[in-house]
């Protein structure tokens, strides 16, 4: 036999090998032995990881085996669909097939983050990041651009009051920019004009319509009692009573770092323009990011003579029309209180009009 033949012969025998092992490790990846416990994991990969990054690993998380032969099976026989960035769940392990087309359509993993009524801001996007989603300072940029401001009409410092409350899907890989822009799209989608028009019809701004519900949603979470309590401060707001609404100073401290979880009689002196006990009128902006009943109370408040309201111990509230009757509706819930806990703590005088002193202890409006 020829030198040349030889040399062909174990060329080809080679190939045949290259070819059986590479069949061989294409069956182990297509074909992965089911683990025992049959778990899964989820895997980050960020915008910009490299092709031989993201097979190492996926091997070092179980995903699949010999990342090389998995890279260049993808190189040669799969680049012309990329691999997008993003977080994937895969069970472990995962076909490499399987594992390249959800990569390359992008089957990332979606976050429903819901996002109650009432919350501040920071609470809000806290809900986010604390997901992993963004990071704190970019929420706090978008949340003072100018841009995303001047989107809701007027001017502010800065969007509470405007990131509406509902459910959202998001990944990890959507901006903080991105998310601010779909609550705010959300609050124009479910605040119509028709709303907005009646409030105007009042005199009031957007935001000072907004401002108010934002008061309405941290008194009550009662739907019910929603416009009543609106109507309240309405007429107060008219009569230069002064709002006296316990959640203003609450929001007074919270921005100041100030708050401990409890309201105590000396914190109703607390100097801010959001203590409506010091200050009448409307604070200068939202105390909270209200939903859709408590804007809907804002922009049409109950026709109602009522001026004061106090919490009833059961989730509810007592409405009256005069001091005196306030007084005694108090009476009446701290004698409720008494029936089956401590009693609570004495509350101020109710603002009386224009010229009544600031109360220095607890109130119920």
């Amino acid at each position: 036999m020829s030198a040349t033949k030889r040399v062909l012969r174990l060329g080809l025998l080679l190939v045949a090998l290259a070819l059986a092992v590479g069949a061989y490790l294409y069956q182990q990846l297509e074909h992965p032995r089911a683990a025992p416990s049959g778990s899964e994991v989820t895997i980050f990969f960020p915008l910009g990881t490299p092709t031989t990054d993201i097979f190492r690993r996926l091997a070092g998380e179980g995903v699949l085996k010999f990342p090389r032969f998995a890279e260049a099976y993808y190189r040669f026989a799969r680049s012309a669909t990329p691999l997008q960035a993003g977080e994937y769940r895969f069970d472990r392990p995962t076909p490499l097939s399987r594992v390249i087309d959800r990569m390359s359509r992008g089957d990332v993993v979606r976050h429903v983050i819901v996002v109650p009524e009432g919350l501040t801001a920071e609470e809000t996007f806290a809900l986010f990041w604390g997901r992993g989603i963004s990071r704190p300072q970019a929420f706090r940029n978008a949340f003072h651009n100018p841009q995303l401001i001047a989107s809701i009409g007027g001017s502010a410092p800065d969007l509470e009051g405007f990131l509406f409350p509902d459910t959202y899907a998001v990944t990890r890989s959507t901006s903080a920019r991105q998310i601010v822009e779909v609550m705010l799209a959300n609050f124009r989608r479910h605040y119509p004009v028709e709303l907005r028009e009646r409030a105007k019809a009042r005199g009031l701004s957007l935001r000072e319509t907004v401002t108010l519900a934002s008061i309405v949603q941290k008194e009550t979470a009662l739907p019910k009692e929603g416009a009543i309590i609106a109507g309240i401060y309405w007429n107060r707001l008219r009569r230069g009573m002064r709002l006296q609404a316990d959640p203003t100073v609450t929001y007074a401290l919270q921005a100041a770092g100030q708050w401990t979880g409890t309201l105590y009689r000396s914190d109703y002196g607390f100097e801010s323009d959001y203590n409506t006990y010091l200050h009448t009128g409307l604070p200068p902006g939202p105390i909270c990011n209200p939903g859709l009943a408590a804007l809907k109370a804002a922009s049409e408040p109950a026709a109602t003579d009522f001026l004061y309201f106090v919490a009833d111990g059961a989730g509810g509230h007592r409405f009256s029309r005069t001091f005196e009757e306030h007084r005694d509706a108090i009476a009446a819930t701290r004698r409720q209180r008494e029936e089956t806990a401590s009693p609570p703590p004495e509350p101020p005088p109710p603002d009386a009009g224009p010229s009544s002193t600031p109360p220095s202890s607890r109130r119920s409006s």
